[in-house]
C-alpha cells in the first residue's frame, strides 16, 4: 500500500507566489527522492463556519490562506529512506529553503493508503 503524507498550514496570502516558489522547490527534492506525486494545493473553500474546518487547526488569521501539500510515497519505508535522503543531500546542505510561513503551525500526518473505492 501507498504512503500519504500531509502537511497543512497558514501562509499569508500576499506570499502566495512565495508559497508557489517553495512548494516547486520542495516537490523537486521529494520526486528526486522518490515519491511518486506531489500536490501543493492553495485554499479555495476553508470555511470557518463548520463544526470543526481545517483551518481552526493552524489558528488561520485574516490575510492569511490555508495551504496543503500532499506526497504520495510507494511504501512508508519509502517515504523514510526519501526524507533521510533529503536532509542530508547537498540541495539541503548548500542553500537552505526559505519558508514563506509559521512552520510552528502546521500540521503534518502520515496516512497509509486504503484500498477502498
Amino acid at each position: 500500500m501507498a504512503y500519504i503524507e500531509l502537511f497543512v498550514g497558514p501562509v499569508l496570502t500576499a506570499n502566495k507566489d512565495a508559497y508557489d516558489a517553495y512548494a516547486a522547490k520542495m516537490g523537486a527534492l521529494t520526486m528526486q527522492a522518490g515519491a511518486i506525486s506531489v500536490a501543493a494545493c492553495w485554499g479555495d473553500e476553508t470555511p470557518l463556519g463548520m463544526v470543526k474546518p481545517l483551518a481552526s487547526l493552524v489558528q488561520l488569521e485574516p490575510g492569511e490562506t490555508l495551504v496543503a501539500r500532499i506526497v504520495r510515497w510507494k511504501s512508508k519505508e519509502a517515504r523514510d529512506q526519501g526524507w533521510a535522503q533529503m536532509m542530508t543531500g547537498p540541495a539541503m546542505q548548500s542553500e537552505p529553503i526559505e519558508m514563506p510561513f509559521d512552520r510552528s503551525r502546521v500540521c503534518h500526518g502520515g496516512f497509509e493508503e486504503l484500498d477502498g473505492k
